[in-house]
């Protein structure tokens, strides 16, 4: 039984699941011919990966249940992607040589996206061991007893230390005709 994740831990790799679904889904698709979204495919792609990240943030389990929402993240991005670009052309369920070659760079992305929360899961934990440790031992400095000096509000004194930056001239005065 794997041990639950501080909490938030969950989040960071729902975030992660969900920022790197889109961004892996992009890149895998259009290597593989499909063709890089517009701005309405795009939007579709970020709400769809943003819900897998959410629910990943939610899942307690390791690699396993990682594997299966980049997964499913990759399928939810590649079927955001397939619906709203008119690139796509597949038709039936044959697999030509253009849907492996699509198949295989989903795959290699979500392998890819593991390897990297996996990695950044490993590192999270002595870093911030560290960063605790140095921050509880840090003292701020003492605090001071001296006042404080405020500029004057008086507008005179203001007029006269910015006399040499105003410029007094004006247009001409009209002249009675």
């Amino acid at each position: 039984m794997p041990t639950p994740r501080p909490d938030h831990t969950a989040r960071m790799r729902g975030a992660a699941v969900g920022a790197l679904t889109a961004a892996l889904s992009v890149a895998g698709h259009g290597i593989a011919g499909g063709g890089y979204p517009d701005s309405s495919a795009l939007t579709l792609l970020v709400l769809c990966c943003a819900a897998v990240g959410a629910l990943t943030g939610s899942l307690r389990g390791g690699r396993g249940a990682l594997l299966g929402a980049l997964a499913a993240g990759q399928l939810v991005g590649h079927l955001a992607l397939s619906t709203a670009l008119t690139a796509h052309q597949f038709h039936g369920p044959e697999l030509s040589p253009r849907g492996l070659t699509m198949l295989a760079a989903h795959a290699v992305a979500t392998a890819l996206c593991a390897a990297l929360i996996l990695a950044a899961e490993a590192v999270y934990g002595p870093i911030t061991r560290v960063l605790r440790s140095v921050l509880r031992r840090w003292n701020p400095l003492p605090r001071t007893t001296f006042a404080l000096r405020t500029a004057s509000t008086d507008p005179i004194a203001t007029a006269t230390l910015l006399h040499f930056c105003i410029s007094r001239r004006g247009p001409p005065a009209a002249l009675p005709a």
